[in-house]
């Protein structure tokens, strides 16, 4: 029997799960904020003895890979020692990370998602868009499968029957609307609304397998980071295929297929590996 979800049963049951990090959007709001200071970004760091550990333990791998022979343990001399993009990913991935524990995701879901995080990332760089926003938007791309998971996993579990024993055209939104009236998209744009994520955000999750997605490039970035993640199979799993590659999304990033892309590849496929370990739920 085909569920049929309305956006009230899907924000009500998400108050089952744990809170969505408010440290987030803080971190987001102040990179349009033209007066925060690196003085508010300790604070934000500050208040997660989580994400202080993290920040503190990443400068000082640096401080033993350099001349300086101490125990950096001032949060100051941490940030300028590995900047101030370094901290912001650290301060995402890792509130994030902790999020995905705390909420029971999958080991394998989580890799995906920061596999397409980190490639979001390196084509926002190409796209001139935020790493910042694009790193949130790849993490949460496919919020909504979490939910499915956790309050329908049944009718989760014959979704992904359906797709791995379908053909290579077989489309996941139209499985999920076959059990649950709606796909993944919708719901993991529900949630980001109810979360109060910016606007841009909120498109990339909800349009990120639109074949012509909006004209807005954290849309586009998102959608060829995830093509792109299965392509490279950087989670090896029988479902990483490649069903569709929007032209119009890579024209609006400005991605030429036919130019040599390897250090691309390369560079992702490598951070994935390192972020991997950088935000293991503690």
């Amino acid at each position: 029997m085909q569920l049929q979800l309305s956006e009230r049963e899907i924000i009500e049951r998400a108050g089952l799960l744990p809170a969505f990090p408010s440290v987030v959007n803080e971190l987001l709001q102040t990179l349009d904020d033209e007066n925060a200071t690196i003085g508010a970004l300790i604070q934000l760091v500050g208040r997660d003895p989580v994400i202080t550990a993290r920040v503190l333990s990443i400068a000082n791998a640096a401080v033993m890979g350099s001349r300086i022979q101490r125990d950096l343990r001032d949060m100051q001399v941490a940030v300028s020692l590995i900047g101030l993009a370094r901290v912001r990913e650290i301060v995402l991935g890792v509130s994030l990370a902790e999020f995905s524990h705390e909420s029971r995701m999958s080991h394998y879901f989580w890799e995906h998602s920061l596999a397409v995080g980190v490639a979001a990332q390196e084509l926002a760089r190409i796209a001139h868009v935020s790493p910042d926003y694009a790193l949130v938007c790849g993490l949460l791309h496919d919020i909504g499968q979490l939910w499915m998971a956790r309050f329908h996993p049944l009718e989760f579990q014959m979704v992904r029957m359906v797709i791995n024993a379908g053909d290579e055209g077989c489309d996941i939104q139209e499985a999920e609307r076959a059990y649950f009236g709606v796909d993944h998209c919708f719901i993991g744009g529900v949630l980001a609304r109810a979360w109060k994520l910016p606007e841009a955000v909120v498109a990339a999750i909800e349009h990120h397998h639109d074949e012509h997605p909006p004209g807005e490039k954290l849309v586009a970035v998102t959608h060829v980071a995830e093509a792109l993640t299965n392509a490279l199979d950087l989670t090896r799993q029988e479902e990483a295929r490649v069903r569709y590659l929007s032209q119009t999304a890579c024209a609006l990033i400005g991605v030429d297929w036919t130019q040599d892309l390897n250090y691309l590849f390369g560079r992702i496929e490598a951070r994935a590996r390192y972020l991997g370990k950088t935000f293991a739920p503690a």
